[in-house]
Order: C-alpha cells, then sequence, then structure tokens
C-alpha cells in the first residue's frame, strides 16, 4: 500500500486482551526506514506502527486514515492551545470566549498565509513553521538606527537576507 509517497505494510490481527470474551482488531503497518539501520529491538530496518480499534467493516487503509485525520486535528488544536493560547482562556463568559477562539482562529488563518508567501521569497523560512520558530528566526533580530547626513537608517546585525521580500 502506497500512502504519501511511502510504502507500506499492513496486516491485521484479533486480540482479546486478558482472555475477555470482546474482542479488538489490531492495525499494524511497517514501513522500510530509509537508511536500513536495524531497530533496537526488532533488528530489522522497519518503524512499525499499530491501531487498536473495535471497527472490523473498514479496511486496513481506511482504519489508518481514519486515525491519521484524527491525527492532523490533534496537531491543530495542540497548535491552538499551544501559539494562540486556547489553552488559558481570558474571560469569565461563554460568549466572550466564543469571540476570542473565532479572532484567534482567523489570526491563525492568515499568519498561515502570510508565512506561506514570506517561506516563498526568503529560503531561511519554512512553510511549516511554528509561531514560537517564526516569531525567534525572521522578528527578533538586532538593530540599531543610525543617523547619517542628517538621515536616519536602519542597520540590521544579521546575515539573513530580508531584502527579496521588499522586491
Amino acid at each position: 500500500m502506497k500512502l504519501n509517497n511511502k510504502a507500506y505494510e499492513t496486516s491485521s490481527i484479533e486480540y482479546a486482551p486478558f482472555d475477555q470474551e470482546k474482542k479488538y482488531r489490531y492495525v499494524i503497518s511497517r514501513e522500510k526506514l530509509e537508511n536500513n539501520q536495524g531497530d533496537l529491538f526488532t533488528g530489522t530496518p522497519f518503524k512499525y506502527r499499530a491501531i487498536l480499534t473495535n471497527d472490523r467493516d473498514m479496511s486496513d487503509l481506511e482504519v489508518i486514515l481514519f486515525y491519521n485525520a484524527r491525527g492532523n486535528s490533534e496537531r491543530l488544536f495542540d497548535e491552538m492551545n499551544n501559539d494562540f493560547l486556547w489553552k488559558n482562556l481570558p474571560f469569565y463568559f461563554l460568549n466572550q470566549n466564543t469571540v476570542y477562539l473565532l479572532i484567534t482562529a482567523i489570526c491563525r488563518n492568515l499568519y498561515h498565509f502570510l508565512l506561506a508567501q514570506i517561506s516563498k521569497k526568503v529560503a531561511f523560512v519554512k512553510p511549516n513553521f511554528r509561531l514560537k520558530r517564526f516569531i525567534f528566526r525572521f522578528i527578533t533580530v538586532p538593530e540599531k538606527w543610525i543617523k547619517r547626513s542628517r538621515q536616519w537608517h536602519l542597520k540590521l546585525f544579521t546575515n539573513k537576507a530580508y531584502y527579496p521580500l521588499l522586491e
């Protein structure tokens, strides 16, 4: 099976924990490592993943895609909790917090749009940067205003090329 341009081998097994009557299904997938380095426990050059489910109707691929979609939404909530402060809501009332959540979600979308535009022009910014990394790599730059010949000039103390953004 091919998923995200990577080859996976999948299999399913039935599992009854502690010899109970209720059975579950393990969907196991493995991916060959690019460096062919053996794993410490198995000694084989594979990365194994397992999903425990009680759904017997979906195929192995459908189960993996379903749980990958869940992982994507979990990653989104992690980003919103940590980067846009959904973890600590600022207001006491639900209506005010709802407005706050909506505005920060709009800010996240705007941030990702700007990040995509900036990463096309500047090599040291990647389109998958989280907010804190973007601030430390792009925004936080030592600078000094210098007055020369009755004009103020901004001197940036960095080797990074910001000038493609001005073109």
